[in-house]
């Protein structure tokens, strides 16, 4: 299958960085958390962090912007069929069920991966990671721990 997504610097930079940030002790839980809890675009979240003081109010509203038509047709929908899946299925044997959910699964990372890759040329990347733009845009608290978690495991990888 041929990759969508811009093949950038950029893209890969970010897609690089959102890999090793996601896989950070304890940040998918957190992003799921957020995600989950709060509604927050973890995909959004991880290129704010990437762009780190970059990722002022007006940057954060073109990101969110940019990548919102994408999210609402394939992101979020791929993201909806691979939670239902969890279920059993009448008629479906659960191993068959399990290793269909797998490939969707890689179809919703390959998703949030094009919506990196529309980030991506959004903003100018530049100092450490800050997420106090993108707490307040999603109106999370500000120190909220979670987001607090991923924004210092930025930090060291920055």
């Amino acid at each position: 299958m041929e990759q969508p997504v811009p093949d950038t610097e950029a893209a890969r930079s970010l897609w690089d960085f959102a890999v090793r940030l996601y896989g950070e002790p304890g940040v998918g839980e957190a992003c799921l958390a957020l995600q989950d809890g709060f509604g927050v675009d973890v995909p959004l979240m991880l290129w704010a962090a990437w762009l780190g003081e970059g990722a002022g109010p007006a940057a954060i509203r073109a990101g969110d912007r940019a990548v919102g038509p994408w999210r609402a047709r394939a992101v979020r929908p791929v993201r909806a069929l691979r939670r239902h899946l969890r279920h059993s299925v009448a008629g479906l044997d659960d191993a068959a069920r399990e290793e269909w959910r797998g490939s969707v699964k890689r179809l919703e990372i390959e998703a949030e991966r094009v919506a990196l890759g529309i980030l991506a040329g959004i903003g100018r990347r530049r100092g450490r990671p800050d997420l106090a733009a993108f707490a307040r845009a999603f109106g999370l608290e500000p120190g909220c721990p979670r987001l607090k978690l991923v924004e210092e495991a930025a930090r060291r990888l920055a």
